[in-house]
C-alpha cells in the first residue's frame, strides 16, 4: 500500500512539472523575445547560418525549464499568499505609525466602504491608549487581551509579523467575539455563584432567591423566564415526572408573572426535561411548519399571554425540585446556551438547598435562645418582656452607629442573654426590697454567671459559633462603663485580662474593671439599651420614669454624676441621642407588664 502511494505522488509530480513547463513554452512572449534578439544579431551578421540562433535559442530553453521549476516549486506557497485575500476576518499590512498599506480582497473591499485607512479606525485600544500604541508601543510582549471593532461590532485577537527595524507589518486578526461572550456569561454565573454563598455564609434570607436566578437567565438574552417548582413527588418512571407543579413567569422588563399552574402530566414544555431525564430546546425555525412545532410543544395559555408573542425558541431544564424553561433568546440557541442554563440551575438550586438548611439551623439557634431567656423571665417576673425589648433596642442603636447588617442582627438576637446569669441566683431576684452591700455584690456576679452559661452552651454545640462568642462578651461586660468604673472586675495589674472561670467573688474584687476599648462594642450598646429600659420600667425599688427623665438621667446619672459618654462612650452614647425617640417607640409597643402606680407620665 505503501509503494502504490508513493508511485502515485511520484506520477503527479512527472505530471505537474510537465504541466507547468508545457505552460512557460506556450507563453509567446519567450518566443518573441528569443527571435527578435536572435533576429537582430543574425542580421548584423547577414543570415551566415540558421544555427546562429541557436545560441539565443538555448538560453531561452533554459530560463524556461528554471522558471518552471521556480514556480513548481512555489505554486503551493503562492496559494497561501492569496489566502488573506479570501479570508472573512480582516488580514493588511500597515506601517509602524498603524497606516494600513496593502489589502485585498474582503478586507480591501471592507476598508474601501468604511472609509479606513488606520488600525485606530478599525480597533478600539484600552482605555487609557489606542490599538496602535497597545500594538506598536515600546511594550513587546504582543496584548493578549482581545480588541473590539465598532466597525463589524466583532472581538478579535490580534496576530502580528514584523520586525521593529522594519517599517511595515503582517497584521490579520482571529474572531474571537464567541469566546468573550462565553466569558462574560462565566463571570456573571460566577458572581451568581458568589452571591449565593455570601448569603449562604452570612445567612441573607431578604431576597427571593427565584428572582436572581430568573435575572441571571434573562441577562442572556431570552424574553421571559418561567420557573416552577414541584407540589409534591410524581408516580411517572422520572421522579416528580408526573407531578403538578406552580410556577412563576419573569420577563425582560423586570416583571413577574403567576403563580401558573401546571397540572400533572400536562404536555407542556417546561416539564419536558424532567419525563426525559435532559435538557431540552428546540427552534420554531427549524421546522417545516410553525403548526407541527406548536402541536409537539404547547405552550400554557396563561404563558402565552404573558409573552405576547409567538415562541421563537425555548430551553428547558430541571433540577431538583426546580423546573426552568427560558423563552425566545435573540438569535439561534446552542449547546453553550443550554450549559450555562445547566450550570446555573444546578449551582442554585444546590445553593437554595443549603440556605434553606442555614435558615432551618438559624431557626433552632433562635427557638434554643428563646428557650433559655423563656428560663430567665421565668425567674424574674418583674422584667418580663424587658430581655426582648433590650433586644430591639440594641438591633437599632447597632445600625443607627453603621455596624454591619449581620452583625445588627447576630445583636438583635443574641442581646435577650445578657442577664441569663440572674438564673443562678434567683433568690435575690424576687426580694422585695432594696438589696444589701453583701448581696449587691451577689447580684454583680450575675456577669460572671452569665458568660459562665453561655461558654458552657458554646462548648456543648461543639462547634465555634461568633453569635455565641457575641453572647458570652455582652454577658459578661454589659455593666462595665467607659471610665472604667463598672464591674465585674477582670483586667490584672500587668493589663492582662483573666478568663472568668471562678465563682469566688473574691477573685474578682482583686481586679479592676474593663475601660474605653477594653470593652466589646456590642456589650457598651447593650449596657445602654439595658439600662434604659430598667429606668423605663418600674422595680420593686423604684418607679418607672417617662422618657425625658431617662434621656436625661443617662446624659447626666444624677446620683454619680457620670456623663453619658463616661458610661457607655461618646459613639454609642450620641447614637442613643440621634435615635432615642424609637427607643420610646419600641417600649410603648412592647409594654405589658403592669405599670407601677407611682409611674411618671411621658
Amino acid at each position: 500500500m505503501k509503494h502504490s502511494t508513493k508511485r502515485g505522488s511520484a506520477e503527479e509530480q512527472v505530471r505537474s512539472t510537465g504541466s507547468v513547463l508545457l505552460q512557460e513554452i506556450r507563453r509567446p512572449g519567450g518566443f518573441f523575445l528569443a527571435l527578435v534578439v536572435g533576429g537582430t544579431l543574425s542580421y548584423t551578421r547577414r543570415f551566415e547560418s540558421v544555427a546562429n540562433y541557436i545560441p539565443f535559442i538555448v538560453p531561452y530553453l533554459v530560463s524556461v525549464l528554471t522558471r518552471s521549476v521556480v514556480r513548481l516549486k512555489g505554486r503551493r506557497r503562492e496559494m497561501l499568499l492569496d489566502l488573506p485575500a479570501y479570508r472573512r476576518d480582516p488580514a493588511f499590512i500597515m506601517d509602524c505609525e498603524g497606516r494600513i498599506v496593502a489589502s485585498a480582497g474582503e478586507t480591501e473591499a471592507l476598508f474601501a466602504r468604511e472609509g479606513i485607512d488606520h488600525l485606530d479606525q478599525l480597533l478600539q485600544g484600552p482605555e487609557e491608549c489606542s490599538a496602535g500604541s497597545a500594538l506598536l508601543g515600546d511594550n513587546r510582549d504582543k496584548p493578549d487581551y482581545p480588541f473590539y471593532s465598532p466597525v463589524t461590532n466583532r472581538w478579535y485577537s490580534v496576530q502580528l509579523r514584523g520586525d521593529r527595524r522594519e517599517s511595515d507589518w503582517l497584521v490579520w486578526l482571529d474572531d474571537v467575539t464567541e469566546r468573550v461572550h462565553l466569558e462574560e456569561r462565566k463571570d456573571a454565573l460566577r458572581e451568581f455563584t458568589h452571591r449565593l454563598q455570601h448569603e449562604l455564609l452570612e445567612r441573607e434570607t431578604g431576597h427571593s432567591d427565584d428572582t436572581r436566578l430568573a435575572q441571571l437567565l434573562l441577562s442572556e438574552g431570552y424574553q421571559a423566564v418561567m420557573l416552577a417548582r414541584l407540589d409534591a413527588p410524581g408516580d411517572g418512571p422520572v421522579p416528580g415526572g408526573n407531578a403538578s407543579a406552580h410556577g412563576t413567569v419573569y420577563t425582560a422588563d423586570g416583571a413577574s408573572h403567576g403563580p401558573v399552574t401546571i397540572a400533572a402530566g400536562a404536555e407542556a414544555p417546561i416539564m419536558r426535561s424532567r419525563r426525559e431525564g435532559r435538557a431540552i430546546w428546540d427552534d420554531a425555525r427549524s421546522w417545516a411548519s410553525r403548526s407541527e412545532f406548536e402541536r409537539t410543544y404547547p405552550v400554557l395559555p396563561d404563558v402565552a399571554a404573558i409573552l405576547g408573542s409567538p415562541v421563537l425558541n425555548f430551553a428547558n431544564y430541571h433540577s431538583g425540585d426546580v423546573s426552568i424553561i427560558a423563552f425566545n433568546k435573540a438569535g439561534r440557541l446552542n449547546s453553550g446556551d443550554i450549559a450555562i442554563l445547566e450550570s446555573a440551575a444546578d449551582t442554585a438550586v444546590t445553593a437554595f438547598s443549603l440556605l434553606d438548611l442555614a435558615r432551618r439551623a438559624d431557626r433552632r439557634f433562635i427557638q434554643s435562645i428563646h428557650g433559655v431567656c423563656a428560663a430567665a423571665e421565668y425567674s424574674d417576673e418583674l422584667t418580663g418582656g424587658h430581655i426582648w425589648r433590650v433586644n430591639d433596642y440594641s438591633r437599632h442603636i447597632a445600625e443607627t452607629l453603621g455596624l454591619d447588617p449581620l452583625q445588627c442582627e447576630e445583636l438583635g438576637t443574641v442581646a435577650a442573654l445578657h442577664d441569663i446569669g440572674k438564673v443562678a441566683i434567683p433568690h435575690l431576684i424576687k426580694l422585695e426590697r432594696s438589696l444589701t452591700g453583701d448581696e449587691r455584690e451577689e447580684m454583680q456576679m450575675h456577669t460572671i454567671y452569665g458568660t459562665q452559661i453561655v461558654d458552657r452552651m458554646r462548648i456543648t454545640s461543639g462547634e465555634s459559633d461568633p453569635r455565641l462568642q457575641m453572647a458570652s462578651e455582652i454577658a459578661l461586660h454589659h455593666h462595665q462603663h467607659w471610665n472604667g468604673t463598672g464591674y465585674p472586675g477582670l483586667i490584672a495589674d500587668d493589663g492582662t485580662m483573666i478568663a472568668p472561670r471562678s465563682r469566688d467573688i473574691a477573685t474578682y474584687r482583686r481586679l479592676r474593671p474593663a475601660r474605653e476599648q477594653e470593652i466589646p462594642l456590642p456589650a457598651l450598646i447593650v449596657s445602654l439599651a439595658d439600662k434604659y429600659d430598667a429606668l423605663r420600667s418600674c422595680r420593686q425599688y423604684k418607679p418607672a420614669f417617662s422618657h425625658k427623665k431617662v434621656r436625661d438621667l443617662l446624659a447626666r446619672d444624677d446620683r454619680s454624676g457620670l456623663v453619658g459618654a463616661e458610661v457607655f462612650g461618646s459613639e454609642v452614647f450620641q447614637a442613643f441621642m440621634d435615635t432615642h425617640r424609637e427607643l420610646e417607640r419600641i417600649f410603648q409597643e412592647g409594654q405589658t407588664e403592669v405599670l407601677c402606680d407611682s409611674e411618671m407620665k411621658p
